[in-house]
């Protein structure tokens, strides 16, 4: 049943959005630092995971939902996820087809599961939906309208548009740990941002920082790095943290009509450090003198404000 219902998902989200993806072939500078698998290739990782997997199956999920999940997430998440983190992100994906298969419920509903990291004051979130443009930006803007910092963000894309993003994220309001009613607001917000027409309520409650945020002290500083991926142009960026700051610089390249591939996110003290492989809408680097030239000047308007 649920294959079914994922076979006939991809032909809603490709309804809804029809770029496609191309798969990144090299180790990202941006995440090599964290990645967990040594000498071994994404294949060699990948092969060993779903060894372990086949020797002691998990509970609860259909051959064809581990196989689509195995043939389809690209080459940067099997150089890293770690066999917890590759349950959890079943376990998602399978809550995500779950709530599609409930009655009347909209192909735009995300799914969200949350827990905290032991030793640290962060909360580890997963959301899982269908892909589309905008998607990080929106999900940002839902973080911090009910005063949530990400920390470190990854985005992981199946072939089938499923999407997995994997954030770290803490209270704005120092010495609060991370509340459920904040979760649960989070999740009302982006559910209501991914509506087709969005709600009101969400849209407010998504932009209000920028009205409520002081004049960043620091300079921002943007690299745009045409040279170190074959498949995508690398943005860097520079900043001090603010909440909204991820929010902005995403919404400055969705309004481009860029897409994001890759992100990374670092913060650290009052500085943010975020890395950003970012595509056209054809899923390709962008190759064009203007089109590089408008992406900057969109980024610099968002972060001059």
């Amino acid at each position: 049943m649920l294959y079914l219902l994922w076979l006939m998902g991809i032909a809603i989200i490709r309804k809804m959005n029809t770029m496609q993806f191309n798969e990144p072939e090299v180790v990202k500078k941006a995440f090599a630092a964290t990645k967990p698998g040594g000498a071994q290739s994404w294949q060699e990782r990948r092969d060993d995971l779903r060894k372990r997997l086949g020797e002691n199956p998990p509970a609860g999920f259909e051959t064809d939902e581990i196989e689509a999940h195995f043939t389809g997430m690209p080459s940067h998440y099997w150089e890293r996820v770690t066999e917890p983190d590759l349950i959890w992100g079943l376990e998602a994906t399978h809550g995500f087809l779950n709530l599609l298969a409930a009655a009347k419920a909209p192909p735009t509903m995300p799914f969200m599961d949350y827990c905290p990291e032991p030793g640290t004051h962060l909360t580890r979130v997963m959301l899982c939906t269908w892909d589309r443009q905008g998607l990080l930006a929106k999900a940002a803007a839902s973080f911090s309208a009910v005063r949530l910092s990400i920390q470190r963000a990854e985005v992981f894309t199946r072939a089938d548009n499923v999407v997995l993003d994997l954030f770290r994220v803490t209270n704005a309001d120092a010495g609060e740990a991370v509340s459920a009613a904040q979760m649960q607001n989070m999740v009302s917000l982006l559910d209501g941002a991914l509506s087709e027409p969005p709600r009101f309520a969400s849209v407010w409650a998504c932009s209000r920082h920028k009205y409520l945020a002081d004049h960043d002290p620091l300079p921002p500083r943007i690299i745009i790095d045409n040279q170190a991926s074959r498949l995508s142009t690398l943005v860097q960026i520079e900043a001090f943290d603010r909440l909204g700051l991820l929010y902005d610089i995403l919404q400055a390249i969705a309004e481009s009509g860029f897409n994001v591939l890759q992100a990374a996110i670092e913060t650290e003290g009052v500085s943010a450090r975020d890395t950003i492989h970012v595509v056209d809408a054809q899923g390709k680097k962008l190759t064009s003198p203007t089109q590089l030239q408008n992406l900057k000047k969109q980024l610099e308007t968002a972060l001059n404000r």
